[in-house]
């Protein structure tokens, strides 16, 4: 008799979870007025329709895309000459299945000067950055570019080369430079 009981409750929780299931998604066909779930071939949601920016998903999957505050700029460095020039290309943020993040590599690649005195940060966790010296982030690009982890040891790691800055009125000279954290 127990197992008769049981077959009936499982049939009844699954027929309660099956009324549930039939109206997934938004309802996008209730403006043409057919009711979710109306039919057995659902249309696909907006977010599935279109990669956008050539990634995991459109930006409905992530909402709309972040834009820096003002004066900051978001750059992923490409190559580095030596302690006092990096080049780079502007970053962009992509959506991905997590988030958004920033790649660059589109566009030509431009130099910046890093003077000796520039206030530089490096991640070393989600919002938690260390001040480092000019010298200290050379080093620490340099690693990253050749992924070079005899060089790159914690509490530092590295993300993906990219920084956010700040530039100079002449707008070849980073002021400040602050590696952007992701996972």
């Amino acid at each position: 008799m127990r197992s008769i009981r049981h077959v009936f409750g499982t049939l009844a929780l699954m027929a309660a979870l099956g009324g549930g299931l039939t109206a997934c998604g938004p309802d996008e066909d209730s403006a043409n007025g057919a009711s979710a779930g109306a039919s057995a071939s659902a249309k696909p949601s907006q977010a599935a329709k279109g990669d956008d920016h050539g990634d995991h998903g459109g930006e409905n999957d992530c909402g709309k895309p972040p834009t820096p505050p003002a004066g900051i700029k978001i750059i992923e460095v490409g190559l580095h000459r030596d302690a006092s020039v990096v080049e780079a290309t502007d970053a962009k943020p992509r959506c991905t299945p997590n988030d958004w993040i920033y790649r660059g590599g589109e566009g030509p690649s431009k130099a910046y000067k890093i003077p000796a005195n520039v206030k530089a940060e490096l991640a070393v966790g989600s919002g938690q950055f260390k001040q480092v010296n000019r010298d200290e982030l050379s080093k620490h690009i340099d690693g990253c570019l050749r992924n070079d982890y005899n060089v790159v040891k914690q509490p530092f790691a590295c993300y993906g080369n990219v920084y956010e800055i700040t530039l100079t009125a002449k707008g070849d000279e980073i002021k400040t430079m602050r590696e952007r954290w992701s996972v």
